[in-house]
C-alpha cells in the first residue's frame, strides 16, 4: 500500500467526484484531478461514445479543463477507476503521452486507485511517474 500525502488524498477525492458524473455506454467509469503548477486542481472524467475513438479519457479531460483555466503544467495526477473493470488503473498510452506534455518535468506522480459505490479503498492505491509508465516519450 502506497503512503498517500494530504495533497495525494484530496487529489483522490476529487477524481472519485469526476467518476460519478463519467458518461459510460460500454466501458467502466474514470475519474481524474490534475493538481497545476498554480496550486489549482481541475476534474475530469471519461466520455464515452458509440462511435470507435471519438470519446476521451478522464486524465485529458481533467488537464484541458486546466488548460481551459491558463494553466498549461501540471504537478501532479490522480485516477480512478471503477472497481468493476478488470483493468488496474493506469492511464493508457495516449493519456501517459498527454501527461508528459503537459508535465513540469518527467518525475511527475501519477497516483491511482480503484473505487467501488463511490467510495474510494485506498488500499488499492499504486503511485508511479510518468516515466516509469512511459520511459521513451516523445520529446518536445
Amino acid at each position: 500500500m502506497t503512503k498517500l500525502g494530504e495533497s495525494q488524498t484530496k487529489l483522490l477525492e476529487i477524481a472519485l467526484k469526476g467518476m460519478n458524473n463519467a458518461f459510460v455506454l460500454w466501458g467502466f467509469k474514470v475519474g481524474s484531478a490534475v493538481l497545476a503548477e498554480d496550486g489549482e486542481i481541475y476534474e475530469g472524467c471519461n466520455v464515452e461514445s458509440w462511435i470507435s475513438g471519438l470519446g476521451t479519457c478522464a486524465e485529458r479531460n481533467a488537464i484541458n479543463h486546466a488548460v481551459l483555466h491558463g494553466n498549461r503544467k501540471i504537478r501532479e495526477i490522480a485516477i480512478v477507476m471503477d472497481s468493476k473493470s478488470p483493468n488496474e488503473p493506469k492511464p493508457c498510452g495516449a493519456c501517459l503521452q498527454y501527461i508528459h506534455d503537459f508535465a513540469e518535468n518527467s518525475k511527475i506522480r501519477i497516483v491511482m486507485a480503484k473505487a467501488e459505490d463511490s467510495k474510494a479503498l485506498f488500499e488499492t492505491v499504486e503511485t508511479k511517474t510518468v516515466k516509469e509508465l512511459l520511459p521513451f516519450p516523445y520529446r518536445r
